[in-house]
């Protein structure tokens, strides 16, 4: 999935990029099939010149990332993965990540297991990569060689 710009004006949702969800990777696990790495990159809010953050906040606090998992080939989700972001604050912003199994996958809303709480967002260039039992989440910047992209990933 592919996605750089939405809707018919060619805007991102409700004028934020950090609603936009451009890329998603899901493959599994090298040496380990059983598990999965899912990433996704939202628009980025870096810019490279002049280089820094281009919003305050790196992820929308008021908005529900979520991934939605069909397993069976019904086109339903039985799986939904929900990330939350909190404010920005004293220069810092958290993650916490959910888990939906079944029926309620398909809907929407903050419900579901908790498998991550107060996951940092990583602002600078060092990944700060919080483990939860067999999760390992990933939000923030990601640095390329010659380019800076907000990647956020969960690895189970």
């Amino acid at each position: 999935m592919s996605h750089h710009y939405s809707g018919p004006d060619f805007s991102f949702p409700h004028g934020d990029a950090r609603l936009d969800f451009t890329d998603l990777y899901a493959f599994p696990k090298p040496g380990d099939a059983s598990k999965s790495i899912l990433i996704v990159n939202v628009h980025p809010s870096a810019g490279e010149n002049p280089p820094g953050p281009t919003k305050a906040e790196p992820f929308a606090p008021e908005a529900l990332y979520e991934l939605k998992i069909d397993t069976d080939g019904d086109a339903i989700a039985d799986i939904a993965y929900r990330v939350r972001f909190s404010s920005f604050e004293n220069g810092a912003q958290t993650a916490i990540v959910r888990r939906v199994d079944g029926p309620q996958a398909a809907g929407t809303g903050d419900g579901g297991r908790l498998i991550v709480d107060g996951a940092p967002v990583s602002l600078g260039r060092e990944a700060r990569i919080t483990q939860a039992g067999d999760t390992r989440f990933f939000a923030g910047l990601f640095f390329a060689p010659s380019m800076s992209q907000k990647k956020g990933s969960l690895r189970r």
